[in-house]
């Protein structure tokens, strides 16, 4: 790769149909995105987006059924990444049996370069750059950091440096303008008891702030979000 590569992809927890709309309401995509899935979203159908599953692969619960139930929702889809990124050596086969052309779950968070890679099992991985959830978090996991989330020169590094940088962001944050795991563990409970999302939206800066000054500087570098799919038939060929 001789230039930037940037993949815009989402996960969609806890956003229904309702909230699909606010979120692609509010924002303008510089370019094509790929979302992982938790349903159905009509609002995404026929915009040029990459649709995949999001599965929920809990402890005690019955991962087959949940394959089996996600590729019947998503029949088409050639992209996987499964909540908190669950994965095996297993799961890799399968998914490669059934029809999955490239993961997207492990985390290379602010490495510059990267470069998608093709794992022993035959699937191709696209690397994640960034992460929403993870970069909130970066406090509680990161104690001895000398940042604190949402720092720009991430951003300014995706634009200058030459490499694929997979960005993950949920529209659950965006909408809500998470700024720490605190305020989004309360806006959470508060969503659950009815209350609508934009009416819990943090004023300040936080992960919707991060977001549009990433939008705001591809669109000054003349870059546009790739799909993860081109990537991997870029790749590939």
């Amino acid at each position: 790769m001789n230039r930037p590569v940037i993949c815009l992809s989402f996960d969609t927890d806890h956003v229904d149909e309702r909230g699909m709309v606010q979120f692609l309401s509010a924002y303008k995509l510089p370019g094509p995105g790929t979302f992982f899935c938790t349903q159905i979203y009509p609002s995404l159908s026929g915009a040029g987006h990459e649709i995949a599953p999001h599965p929920f692969l809990g402890a005690g619960s019955d991962w087959q059924r949940e394959l089996e139930a996600r590729r019947q929702q998503f029949p088409d889809a050639v992209s996987w990444r499964s909540h908190s990124c669950v994965f095996s050596h297993g799961l890799a086969e399968w998914l490669l049996r059934n029809g999955y052309r490239f993961v997207s779950i492990f985390d290379e968070s602010g490495i510059a370069g990267l470069r998608p890679n093709r794992l022993s099992w035959g699937i191709w991985h696209l690397p994640i750059y960034y992460m929403d959830s993870l970069d909130l978090g970066r406090r509680q996991f990161q104690p001895d950091g000398d940042t604190g989330p949402f720092d720009e020169r991430l951003i300014e590094q995706a634009i200058s440096i030459p490499g694929l940088y997979v960005f993950d962001f949920h529209p659950f944050h965006l909408l809500l303008n998470t700024p720490s795991v605190e305020f989004y563990m309360i806006a959470r409970e508060r969503f659950r008891a009815g209350a609508d999302l934009l009416s819990l939206r943090h004023p300040g800066w936080g992960a919707a702030s991060f977001f549009e000054a990433l939008c705001e500087r591809m669109q000054e570098a003349g870059l546009t979000s790739t799909r993860m799919s081109d990537v991997v038939e870029g790749a590939a060929a």
